[in-house]
């Protein structure tokens, strides 16, 4: 949904193409005709260009910082040119030569028609574009004496009722094939039962973690196994075995913090990493666990859990091969666990 509310026009190199096309026409007619309006017009787009370069590499920083990236800039930005894509237009139509008439107002005419290809997901930004670009056109024909050109008012409200049904017919289309990339991405990385993380939804998020981290942080891994899980199932069915899945999904997810990953592992098992808690924390977490864990005994008698927590001094270095040595330590730990009576937690050595 990010990359459809943005749309092309958040893509630097799209936007520095259409303005040079702009920018090279012109040029041209500063060239030809001198003018102190082309001159002022030269210069303004000139530095719009800067502009959203400078803005593009602000939005960089602040993403590399982990802070929001607000697109404000932009919009204005492309408002602007839009503007002055405009009176390229009329200025060309009352002053310029006719062969560079012709190549000011077919740029024009060119880059305007792109505007709902680049605005996808922002139907009305693309029409408010056109009609900026596309209005100052109109409003110069009578200010020139070619009868012919008043086509061109003629064409306007038909344009611009195109470019609403084009721009919305876009937006809906890249809303059906972003949402159904999401569902398909939701389900390859969920598990169907729990809506947890599965394991290639656990190895993505814990690889974004690892990536948007800048200093040292450690991690706590708990391995959680169902005490009474199979006694459930045989005597209640796998109905009520479903049922308990689902419930403690749900009591790991109150427990826990919203940054925290939680993943069914497999079966009855279940991972929990935390970044940046203490082993005191870790410990304070693991016995809230318990505690939440003995409600459910009321609702599935004989049912509890086992823990084994591990430490990584830097979640930075969890890579494959550190992973799964932290996932045996912790596997070990639940068996220290489970022998010493089941219903309680074990460190890792």
């Amino acid at each position: 949904m990010t990359r459809l509310s943005g749309g092309a026009i958040m893509h630097l190199p799209l936007l520095l193409a259409g303005m040079t096309c702009t920018l090279m026409a012109g040029v041209a007619l500063l060239i030809e005709t001198a003018s102190p309006f082309m001159l002022a017009w030269v210069t303004l787009n000139l530095g719009l260009m800067a502009g959203r370069v400078l803005e593009y590499r602000w939005r960089q920083r602040r993403a590399q910082r982990g802070q929001s990236t607000p697109v404000d800039g932009v919009l204005i930005l492309a408002l602007l040119w839009a503007l002055t894509l405009g009176g390229l237009g009329a200025y060309a139509l009352i002053a310029a030569p006719p062969s560079l008439k012709l190549v000011a107002i077919g740029t024009l005419l060119v880059v305007s028609s792109s505007f709902p290809a680049l605005c996808i997901g922002r139907p009305r930004l693309s029409v408010l574009l056109v009609l900026l670009a596309d209005v100052p056109l109109k409003l110069a024909v009578p200010f020139q004496a070619e009868s012919a050109y008043w086509i061109f008012v003629a064409q306007g409200p038909i344009y611009w009722l195109a470019t609403l049904w084009f721009s919305c017919y876009l937006n809906g289309f890249a809303e059906r094939a972003l949402l159904g990339e999401s569902r398909s991405r939701f389900q390859a990385e969920h598990d169907h039962l729990t809506g947890l993380h599965n394991r290639p939804g656990f190895y993505r998020r814990l690889d974004d973690l690892r990536r948007s981290i800048a200093g040292t942080l450690p991690a706590t891994l708990y391995y959680i196994d169902l005490d009474g899980f199979k006694q459930i199932n045989d005597r209640q069915g796998h109905e009520a075995g479903d049922a308990l899945l689902v419930d403690v999904a749900a009591l790991l997810q109150q427990v826990l913090r919203q940054k925290d990953i939680v993943v069914r592992w497999g079966g009855d098992e279940f991972l929990l990493l935390l970044a940046g808690a203490s082993e005191f924390l870790a410990s304070d977490i693991a016995e809230r666990l318990l505690v939440a864990a003995k409600a459910l005994d009321k609702i599935y008698p004989g049912v509890g859990m086992s823990i084994g927590i591990a430490r990584e001094a830097d979640l930075r270095q969890l890579d494959a091969e550190h992973l799964v040595k932290l996932i045996d330590r912790a596997d070990a730990a639940l068996y220290q666990a489970k022998r010493a009576g089941k219903g309680r937690y074990r460190h890792a050595g």
